[in-house]
């Protein structure tokens, strides 16, 4: 269904090695995610291996993909430089892949989330933050929490992130903010 050869020499030839291989890493814990929640590892796969095709893109790249989908030139200011890859990776992989919307949503929404998420945007979201060679023990427990509740899982990953941009005096997005909230909601929902 994906030609996933030549995603791969294309992810290659845009993103530093460190990047290549952490999308592969991604690629692969999405996948075994999806299997896990019986959900389609091939759209997971794809999703996650092209999550940060965007993530090197420079500034004048990342202004014209803005510019050409008319999005918010808010998305070029520094505030967004750590995230503006999302957003512009969604748009690259439809316009080269001509991919489902359910894969460039994951990708767009895989850095500060979105009310509400669906599976696959919460399986890139926790893939994207567990997939490492070397994970502390906050990952290891988030892990560990991703393959046995993806809404407890996906809450872990938005208080580390809160403590970690906290610890660098930086707020958390709005988006990141009302996700956390509505996933804590969820949960309780299901204790009652």
């Amino acid at each position: 269904m994906y030609d996933v050869e030549v995603m791969k020499r294309d992810l290659m030839m845009l993103v530093s090695t460190f990047r290549y291989e952490h999308c592969m890493m991604v690629a692969d814990e999405a996948r075994n995610l999806a299997i896990n929640y019986k959900f389609n590892p091939e759209k997971a796969y794809v999703a996650g291996l092209l999550h940060d095709i965007a993530k090197d893109f420079s500034s004048e790249e990342n202004a014209k993909w803005i510019r050409k989908y008319h999005l918010s030139e808010e998305l070029l200011s520094p505030s967004f430089f750590n995230i503006v890859h999302a957003d512009v990776g969604a748009l690259v992989v439809k316009e080269w892949y001509a991919l489902d919307d359910d894969i460039c949503d994951a990708i767009r929404y895989h850095t500060i989330g979105h009310v509400p998420m669906t599976a696959l945007d919460k399986i890139i979201f926790i893939a994207d933050k567990i997939a490492r060679k070397k994970i502390d023990d906050n990952l290891k427990m988030i892990r560990s929490e991703a393959y046995k509740d993806l809404d407890k899982a996906l809450i872990l990953c938005l208080e580390k992130q809160q403590e970690l941009l906290a610890k660098k005096g930086i707020s958390p997005s709005k988006s990141s903010i009302d996700l956390l909230n509505y996933e804590k909601k969820i949960v309780e929902s299901l204790r009652d």
